[in-house]
């Protein structure tokens, strides 16, 4: 999608959604950093600031509305995410929501002070299940027990294909094992998602896939960052072999891990087909932990 078209679809986006909510919202400027929906700056006639998200795939318009009562949910038990103000589908079908401005940056690199805050927030999400019939257990289990994501990520090349192999091996060190249900899953826990503000997390965003399922799934997913020091690393893995233990860490970053390198080859996004290298070491690293351990 063009820029110019972006720019009137956001438009027309929040011209819908100010009238259906009694809002008065006006676009400011994009953010850069989405890759698969747009995010906008907005702001009304008192000043007060807020973000539009909203996603050009139509199927997904009806998990941002359904996600409205989860957010809902895990705020009232004292989440770190921002409050949805408005939410709902235009008539062009694009899912939106308008959420509060949280404030913070993300962290260029994960230290050991981020991994400490990070893994303060990731133990919250420890019984917090936000939608039981929407369970990212299942769908892990479901794609690593597929032949699909293996497939495709060998197909992606040298590096693809030895990451299949380091997973394969990885799985095999630990055996069989089943993913836990019952907590908070966001599903996308990453850097860029994550705000640090006045040496705390100032909020959690991008929230919209959250779901049932095991915390782990995103202390692995936190471990595919491109940037973590070796001793923000250890406090990850070993917070998250603890939740459940080492082997559902590790079924959970070996389908993190595959995932994304079919997701980045399939965009052609430069910057994350570079980072394929860090995911197979650090499947290596956990690897040499489940041996260590034997």
């Amino acid at each position: 999608m063009s820029e110019d078209v972006d720019t009137r679809t956001a438009q027309v986006v929040l011209n819908e959604a100010n009238h259906a909510h009694d809002q008065r919202f006006r676009l400011l400027h994009r953010f850069d950093d989405g890759v698969q929906s747009g995010a906008w700056l907005v702001t009304d006639e008192t000043g007060r600031q807020a973000v539009l998200k909203w996603s050009p795939d139509l199927a997904w318009a009806p998990q941002i509305e359904r996600a409205a009562a989860a957010v809902a949910k895990i705020r009232a038990a004292g989440y770190p995410t921002p409050a949805w103000l408005a939410v709902g589908t235009s008539t062009d079908g694009f899912g939106y929501q308008i959420q509060e401005l949280a404030l913070g940056r993300s962290a260029q690199q994960l230290t050991a002070r981020e991994a400490r805050l990070l893994i303060n927030v990731l133990e919250m999400h420890a019984g917090l299940d936000p939608d039981p019939q929407r369970c990212w257990s299942e769908f892990v289990t479901t794609r690593m027990t597929g032949d699909d994501l293996w497939r495709q990520a060998a197909g992606t090349g040298p590096t693809g294909r030895g990451l299949v192999n380091a997973c394969e091996r990885l799985l095999a060190a630990h055996g069989p094992v089943t993913l836990p249900t019952g907590d908070l899953v966001h599903g996308d826990f990453r850097p860029g998602n994550l705000l640090f503000h006045a040496d705390r997390v100032g909020g959690v965003i991008d929230i919209e896939a959250l779901g049932s399922g095991t915390r782990v799934f995103d202390y692995a997913t936190l471990l595919s960052a491109h940037d973590i020091t070796p001793e923000a690393q250890d406090l990850l893995c070993a917070a998250g072999e603890q939740v459940a233990g080492p082997g559902v860490l590790a079924y959970c970053f070996a389908q993190v891990a595959l995932d994304l390198t079919v997701f980045v080859h399939e965009r052609n996004l430069q910057p994350g087909i570079q980072n394929v290298g860090k995911l197979l070491e650090r499947t290596l690293f956990l690897l040499d932990r489940a041996e260590g351990r034997g």
